[in-house]
């Protein structure tokens, strides 16, 4: 039951690509001449981004390329940047506002989605939102734009797509399976509540798409779904000028930070090192991708360097080495001095200020037309 072919050429081979429907699903089926066969996965990341992009944008482009064996990036944006978008990454140019029309069908209550931060509360309904764009995938995911990606085959195999209907617990980077079942799971009563109604119905971010707060992993926790909580991210720590690096603690309510190491992250033809020297010696780890965490990073980069470079705070430069041993490690500068911690605290302080003062201009309001 052959629904479409696409041909595929990867080296000298001609792969063959037929869509098959089974079930009211889509299963795509790679035929490597003419004996060797097997099912495999595919997923849709999808990342709807209003404004300018960041200045390392076009070394996370560079990072998907390398990734077009997995995934594909599906980017709704209104940036018109002529950056060097490779295949695997889809650009639709859309206004803000075309997007708001869209979500807005496909719910029969008012929603609120007045700026784009709040579009992370409707992350987890991506699936059914965007569901014309991810019909041929057997995965859909969300993510942010503020990575660089190691090789992600080597964190997300086969076995764990087919393991688990959902992949990770926070927003920067999740992956749902694509069926209608656990993409309207959102939807699913929280303690006999319907939490997503007093989410989109109300302008404040509640981090619905991330964490246990009433979230879609609790929804799913409780209807019995099958998550994968563990992490593979380099997140680095927002409330440091170093490298530090943040994960959820093991009863998943609070957050845990490791202490300052001596160490940088090389992102080096798709693979996303992370290099630390201790008592210990040097260890080498990878990484599924860096989360910067909206740092404020310069790219130091000509074009022929961005195949190799090294990531510390706040650049993004060529590695002086081609080897990185003992020998070279202390030679490599891994920090440059930076404002980050001063500018992190001045713009929160500056959103508490913002928030204090919207809350008395309502109060104000609220006792004028009372007449209180």
């Amino acid at each position: 039951q052959k629904s479409g072919s696409e041909g595929i050429k990867s080296g000298v081979e001609n792969v063959f690509l037929f869509m098959q429907k089974e079930k009211g699903q889509i299963n795509k089926r790679y035929f490597y001449g003419r004996n060797e066969s097997r099912t495999m996965p595919r997923i849709a990341f999808i990342i709807p981004y209003f404004g300018k992009f960041n200045p390392y944008f076009q070394l996370y482009l560079n990072s998907c390329r390398f990734n077009g064996d997995l995934c594909d990036w599906l980017i709704f944006t209104d940036d018109h940047t002529p950056y060097d978008y490779p295949e695997n990454v889809k650009i639709y140019y859309r206004r803000f506002e075309d997007i708001q029309h869209l979500i807005k069908s496909r719910f029969d209550f008012d929603i609120s989605l007045d700026r784009p931060y709040k579009l992370c509360d409707y992350k987890c309904a991506y699936g059914l939102i965007f569901e014309e764009y991810i019909s041929g995938y057997s995965h859909w995911g969300h993510c942010d734009a503020d990575l660089i990606w190691g090789r992600i085959r080597d964190f997300i195999t086969d076995d764990l797509l087919k393991g688990y209907d959902k992949l990770f617990d926070l927003g920067h980077c999740t992956i749902y399976r694509n069926t209608k079942k656990i993409n309207e799971a959102f939807m699913l009563p929280l303690k006999g509540v319907f939490r997503y109604r007093s989410v989109f119905g109300n302008s404040e971010n509640h981090s619905f798409d991330e964490e246990y707060n009433d979230s879609i992993n609790t929804i799913f926790l409780e209807h019995g779904f099958t998550v994968f909580t563990g992490s593979y991210a380099a997140n680095i720590y927002t409330k440091s000028s170093d490298f530090r690096l943040t994960m959820m603690s093991g009863d998943k309510r609070s957050y845990v930070v490791e202490k300052k190491v001596k160490g940088f992250f090389v992102w080096d033809h798709g693979r996303l090192i992370r290099y630390v020297k201790s008592n210990n010696g040097l260890q080498e780890t990878d990484y599924l991708y860096i989360h910067m965490q909206s740092r404020h990073m310069e790219n130091k980069l000509n074009s022929y360097e961005t195949t190799r470079y090294k990531i510390i705070p706040n650049t993004f430069e060529p590695i002086e080495f081609a080897s990185i041993n003992d020998a070279t490690f202390n030679k490599i500068k891994r920090k440059h001095w930076n404002l980050h911690y001063l500018r992190h605290r001045s713009e929160n302080l500056m959103i508490k200020i913002k928030r204090s003062v919207l809350y008395l201009r309502r109060q104000n309001d609220q006792h004028y037309y009372t007449g209180l």
